[in-house]
């Protein structure tokens, strides 16, 4: 006989009930607690979804803006016309690489990133078209490695940071702007350039570069870097991979 005039086979039968029930109340608890764990991680990576969109939206629009608004298309006409005038045959280079510009923006703003040598392929016509602007007011450098073409990067950034520079300074044949883009030993691209602020700066959105950095943390979970230490102006991009 057992305790209390119970049988040992009586008394085991509850207790292992018992055991069996705590058993699926805790598998209960867990299963609540995993579902609710990754109800709120979705929650989460569904609310950065949407502000990537939005941001990235945004910036498409600023992108498109910046590139087509009467300022961007008034300069770069009037530099046509002075070269047709001329009877320049760089007239013919300078359109070409015009229809550039908005070819690259047409099959590029609306992704999260390109690689390196697909924005480079974009930079470098658009630096024709400032060069040919600004002329001897504006020295730009670019020192990237083949190897580094392969990384990637928030689409038309680097023209973002460069047109960034030639806004809030100083471009003139006696006080040249020198922007050096170049990788650095982080694993950043960079674009840097001296300091020669501008009194007044026009149709300054200021959004630019916050666009970048926000778009950046969102896509790849790193952070821009940004320096300024009264002489220098610099931004460093993380250089991304595709996962």
């Amino acid at each position: 006989m057992g305790l209390h005039n119970y049988s040992f086979k009586q008394t085991v039968i509850p207790l292992k009930l018992n055991l069996i029930y705590a058993w699926l109340a805790n598998l209960l608890f867990h299963l609540l607690n995993a579902i609710k764990f990754y109800f709120t991680q979705y929650k989460t990576k569904w609310m950065e979804a949407e502000e990537l969109k939005r941001i990235s939206a945004q910036a498409e629009l600023q992108l498109v803006k910046s590139q087509i608004n009467p300022h961007f298309l008034f300069n770069n006409l009037n530099v046509l016309s002075a070269l047709i005038m001329k009877n320049n045959e760089e007239a013919n280079k300078f359109i070409e690489e015009f229809s550039k510009v908005y070819r690259y923006i047409l099959n590029n703003h609306d992704k999260e990133l390109v690689d390196i040598k697909t924005e480079l392929d974009f930079i470098k016509p658009y630096i024709f078209l400032l060069q040919k602007r600004f002329a001897e007011g504006l020295d730009i450098t670019i020192e990237v490695p083949e190897p580094y073409e392969k990384f990637y990067v928030i689409p038309a950034s680097l023209q973002m940071l460069i047109e960034n520079a030639i806004k809030h300074n100083v471009v003139s044949k006696t006080k040249p702007l020198h922007i050096d883009v170049h990788i650095n030993g982080n694993n950043s691209i960079v674009v840097s350039n001296n300091l020669q602020l501008r009194q007044s700066v026009d149709n300054s959105t200021k959004i630019g570069l916050a666009n970048i950095i926000k778009r950046y943390q969102l896509v790849s979970g790193k952070n821009v870097t940004v320096k300024n230490d009264a002489v220098d102006f610099t931004v460093a991009l993380p250089l991304l991979t595709l996962n």
